[in-house]
């Protein structure tokens, strides 16, 4: 438990905790596997059964979660839940500096106790909790505009892809045979698939890590449908995939794959063309193997949706990134360089001090004037999109069609570039139960 998070009182005979028990667990993974606390609407039987198996094995089983970060909102005259959320913990890398993500999850409210402040007071409380525990940012896969109003901002590609229809793929020829087949993976393939996994994201500076505990929980108690492609003529694993129907129509997406040759590429998209038929869609990031070879046979990308980003403490994590941003400056125009450099959030500002290229310190400024005719920052940038641009999802000129009241000193522009420059980046961060309902 976070020291000082413990039973709140919201008034009317309501009170906010986090689990405590075994019975908590059960009551919390009922609330969300069932359909008669209209919660997410009208769903099936099926689709309830997944989410009560998601929420009993995370907080049973996964390496990380600690159960107080479970928060349930309750009814003390009636002992039941009407509200939820929960923290999970997540680890990624920035350009080889590890940082702390903490996502939001699990977030529902029956529909008589809406509007009465309870989400607000879950958001309150996991934004101390994610303050208290020092993660880096918070990152929630939310529904649209709903979050912004609690400080969070679009920065990252999710759940995107590329679309191509099976008849595109062609076939093997006659006297064509693959060297390849495909089995499930289980529970011992998780060193194997940690390291397949670690591979296929080499190509990007921005990333989310599994460990080997996750890679474990994952197969063992979520049932994560991955695909090992086996190597027939050594019997080795050399890549892995794995794929959800879609639910509109009629087809297949690829949601993540580690594949690293062409001819491997081709069999699995062979493989699901044979298995599915009509639509595939290839998950990203774009430098993925599979994604490349379906670019090359015609397909088309689909409409993106973004991760929701929140950073408790900018400074913190400008320090943090420090040794990403070093090296940038290093293999600069810009290497050994001593200077300050002004960031001007508008509320707040930041003096960023290099010192033969090293970052010695980032320290809080005082409020600077950016009005006209004042000096202002050297660069003076709305937070949403200074995070975007820290997290380089865009570069400055592609921010300013959203944020023209971006302004950035022309003898500071280029080193500006240099530190913020566009990143290859992706998350997929799975977290569900995928396997039998029936249970």
């Amino acid at each position: 438990m976070v020291p000082g998070i413990g039973v709140e009182a919201l008034g009317d005979g309501m009170i906010m905790r986090g689990v405590r028990d075994d019975k908590d667990i059960s009551t919390f993974a009922a609330f969300h596997g069932s359909g008669s606390n209209k919660v997410y609407g009208r769903m099936s039987s099926e689709w309830c059964r997944v989410w009560r198996m998601t929420c009993e094995n995370l907080m049973r089983h996964h390496p990380e979660v600690l159960r107080d970060e479970f928060v349930i909102v309750e009814d003390e005259r009636t002992g039941e839940i009407v509200s939820t959320t929960c923290l999970l913990p997540w680890h990624c890398q920035y350009e080889g500096v590890s940082l702390d993500a903490a996502m939001l999850e699990e977030v529902g409210t029956r529909p008589e106790y809406r509007h009465r402040g309870f989400i607000r007071a879950q958001m309150d409380r996991f934004h101390r909790n994610v303050a208290d525990r020092r993660f880096d940012f918070s990152i929630i896969w939310g529904i649209p505009y709903f979050y912004r109003q609690y400080g969070y901002t679009y920065a990252l590609d999710m759940q995107t892809a590329d679309t191509i229809p099976a008849w595109e793929i062609p076939d093997a020829g006659k006297s064509e045979k693959s060297p390849y087949r495909i089995r499930d993976a289980v529970e011992d393939d998780a060193g194997v698939l940690a390291q397949l996994y670690q591979r296929s994201r080499s190509s990007l500076q921005l990333y989310d890590i599994r460990s080997l505990d996750y890679w474990q929980f994952l197969l063992k108690w979520m049932k994560y449908p991955a695909r090992l492609i086996i190597d027939t003529r050594t019997g080795e694993s050399v890549g892995y995939f794995c794929v959800e129907k879609l639910e509109e129509k009629e087809g297949i997406k690829v949601y993540e794959s580690a594949i690293f040759d062409n001819d491997a590429g081709m069999f699995v998209l062979r493989h699901l063309k044979s298995e599915f038929g009509n639509e595939i869609q290839v998950g990203w990031p774009q430098t993925g193997e599979l994604v490349r070879l379906a670019r090359s046979l015609g397909s088309t990308s689909l409409p993106v949706y973004q991760w929701l980003l929140r950073v408790p403490d900018v400074e913190g994590l400008i320090r943090k990134i420090a040794p990403a941003l070093e090296r940038r400056i290093e293999i600069s125009v810009f290497n050994g360089m001593t200077r300050d450099l002004c960031v001007n959030l508008y509320k707040k500002a930041f003096m960023l001090r290099f010192r033969h290229g090293k970052l010695e310190n980032v320290d809080a400024a005082d409020f600077v004037d950016s009005s006209i005719g004042a000096e202002g920052g050297d660069i003076n940038i709305p937070p949403d999109a200074f995070i975007r641009l820290v997290f380089g999802y865009r570069k400055i000129d592609q921010l300013l069609d959203a944020w023209p009241d971006i302004t950035v000193k022309p003898e500071s522009r280029y080193i500006v570039e240099v530190l913020f420059p566009l990143m290859k980046s992706y998350f997929v961060m799975p977290w569900q139960y995928y396997g039998p309902v029936d249970l």
